[in-house]
């Protein structure tokens, strides 16, 4: 099921070499000196947590549109570099707690928290970890680009049903489209209701990607 999203307002868009801005939200890119200087520091760290994901922008986009309440509860899970929860801190006041399963991720969520005047908190661990007690802290849970392994459905598909068995509102997964993205979409349409829609942007790039939207009935 596939619904196309337009957005509704036009963003304000700033670009460098070094960064993007885009809804107020700044991101260095690889090679700004910050990032390249950090990067040193940890050769070797993981690959998947080490840029800028499209996927953000686009989830950003789409809670413009969709915004969750002020100061609500946000678990930002395969956060990486953290920009839709800052995006989410800075804009809705939300209190956000991001987890990675890589621990050096923290110091460029961290930097980019502190050049975007928010403040979040990281933990290192992932979201199998968290029982049904652990989720019922959160209000909303969002994610981008999680699922790129077929290994990974099952257990995020484990992991949604708890949250919402722990009174988690609202998840918001958004992916370029993998199989395995799909597949968790089939599942969560099945069990959950849940919608999929189509999120186009220009700036600050142009890509499409899509947003799996689970509510709790």
């Amino acid at each position: 099921m596939q619904n196309s999203d337009k957005q509704q307002q036009k963003p304000v868009i700033a670009n460098s070499s070094l960064f993007v801005e885009y809804l107020g939200i700044k991101a260095l890119l690889s090679r700004h000196p910050e990032i390249r200087r950090l990067k040193r520091q940890q050769q070797g760290h993981s690959a998947h947590g080490n840029k800028v994901w499209r996927s953000s922008f686009v989830l950003m986009d789409y809670l413009t549109t969709y915004p969750p309440k002020a100061s609500s509860k946000i678990l930002d899970v395969g956060c990486g570099w953290g920009l839709t929860g800052i995006f989410l801190a800075k804009h809705y006041s939300a209190k956000v707690t991001g987890i990675d399963i890589d621990p050096s991720v923290e110091t460029f969520l961290q930097l980019h928290a502190s050049i975007n005047k928010c403040s979040i908190v990281f933990q290192a661990k992932g979201f199998e970890s968290f029982a049904k007690d652990d989720l019922s802290a959160y209000d909303e849970i969002i994610a981008a680009d999680i699922c790129f392994w077929d290994e990974m459905v099952d257990p995020l598909f484990d992991f949604i049903g708890l949250a919402l068995e722990a009174g988690v509102r609202r998840i918001l997964i958004a992916d370029p489209g993998r199989p395995p993205f799909w597949s968790l979409c089939d599942k969560c349409v099945e069990s959950h209701g849940a919608n999929i829609v189509t999120r186009r942007i220009y700036e600050p790039w142009k890509t499409e990607k899509f947003v799996l939207i689970i509510e709790n009935q």
